[in-house]
């Protein structure tokens, strides 16, 4: 089906671009121990940008860790099932957990950062006093693209419950 093939792609880049983000922090905090320890100079802006890119890294990640089934489980009891009895078992978990909470999290996160553009937030937890919009709309995005990847794990999964082959991935 294309339909999980676009998904999968989008989940696919997604995850492959956020990770570059490592090296954008990575190059932030070497900057700062250097500043600070070498020059005697410590930024103002580096604890503000390092939390932003951490966040955003890990929450862009998601549907990446979900596209590659990468996400914690516990495996005590679902290791005991059946591929169909899998199948079943995932359906209903994406049908009544996590799609309708993906679905509240959207909204509640798009509130969020509406509020944040709508009123010129800023970030004080340094000097910096950094707009609060930009990474808080990193929120919504992040959940979409989770909620995303989980409606084609659950259809997958739907499909592979009722026919005990599984479509894609």
């Amino acid at each position: 089906m294309r339909f999980f093939k676009y998904i999968d792609k989008i989940s696919e880049w997604t995850g492959i671009l956020t990770a570059w983000l490592i090296i954008l922090l990575t190059a932030v905090i070497v900057n700062e121990v250097v500043c600070r320890y070498i020059f005697n100079a410590p930024t103002g802006w580096v604890y503000d940008t390092s939390w932003m890119l951490y966040s955003a890294l890990f929450a862009l990640g998601g549907a990446y860790t979900l596209l590659h089934k990468r996400h914690i489980r516990i495996d005590i009891l679902y290791d005991l099932l059946s591929p169909r009895g899998k199948a079943v078992y995932d359906t209903v978990y994406y049908l009544i957990i996590f799609l309708p909470v993906m679905a509240l999290m959207i909204r509640e996160s798009i509130r969020f950062a509406t509020a944040a553009w709508l009123t010129a937030e800023k970030l004080s937890t340094t000097i910096w006093f950094f707009p609060a919009a930009p990474i808080k709309t990193v929120i919504p995005v992040a959940f979409f693209l989770l909620g995303l990847q989980g409606l084609a794990e659950f259809i997958r999964n739907l499909i592979a419950a009722k026919t005990g082959k599984r479509y894609g991935t």
